[in-house]
């Protein structure tokens, strides 16, 4: 009868247990990794939105003191845009807003009617405010 040669070092198809236990190992670290990396990456993106929401109301703030003149400011819950002056800043596609449409104007005193605008990245909310008095703006945390 005809026997099978085996050639020298092969051993049985298949994967051993160890090599199995390894493999899913790995997989479980690059998944808690990367779910680590997008908790991380809204907290940025929420981060970046509010500074440019701010920066955009002092710019308007600024240029409302150097003309002399109100600047209007109004965010549009439409296309998630805030327009102050020559300013303008889209928020980012992972961020949301519950604000309504809003327009105000900030006079040169600094006045104006107000603004407190909500900004949401998944589980996270910050907000800007412009006080109605003074035009300081306040982050919350």
């Amino acid at each position: 009868m005809w026997k099978a040669k085996r050639r020298r070092g092969q051993q049985g198809q298949g994967f051993a247990t160890v090599e199995v236990l390894v493999a899913v190992a790995i997989v479980v670290l690059i998944g808690t990794i990367s779910i680590l990396a997008l908790g991380r990456s809204d907290r940025a993106t929420l981060q970046s939105d509010v500074a440019s929401v701010a920066l955009v109301l002092q710019q308007a703030r600024l240029q409302a003191a150097e003309t002399g003149r109100p600047i209007a400011v109004e965010y549009s819950q439409d296309d998630r845009t805030l327009r102050a002056g020559f300013a303008e800043h889209t928020l980012d596609r992972a961020v949301s807003s519950p604000n309504e449409t809003t327009r105000i104007s900030i006079r040169p005193s600094g006045e104006n009617e107000g603004l407190n605008l909500v900004l949401i990245a998944g589980d996270l909310q910050r907000s800007v405010e412009l006080d109605w008095l003074t035009g300081q703006i306040r982050l919350s945390p």
